[in-house]
């Protein structure tokens, strides 16, 4: 799967796994492993879409949900319009 999809050995594992235990969900944010997931048949979600999710849900408050988006803005590799839909999904809501 790693040299299929040009996947990391962590992400071709966790692809593996959710496989196997026929998974409902894949959380993973590599954009290769995105693809692998789609052509897989793998439901999938990356960190930002489980951030903004949870906010909905009410499950973490905005300034929480904020802070954690910062958190992602310096760690991950996301770019700019991802990252700004985010944030404008997070802000919008109350």
């Amino acid at each position: 799967m790693q040299t299929d999809f040009s996947l990391g050995r962590g992400e071709a594992e966790a692809i593996a796994l959710a496989l196997k235990e026929k998974a409902q969900l894949v959380g993973i944010d590599d954009k290769n492993g995105i693809n692998a997931c789609k052509l897989l048949g793998l439901e999938f979600a990356t960190a930002l879409a489980i951030l903004v999710q949870s906010h909905e849900k009410a499950l973490i408050n905005r300034n929480d949900a904020l802070a954690k988006l910062a958190a992602l803005v310096r760690n991950g590799r996301y770019k700019d319009p991802i990252l700004n839909d985010a944030q404008s999904k997070l802000e919008a809501q109350k």
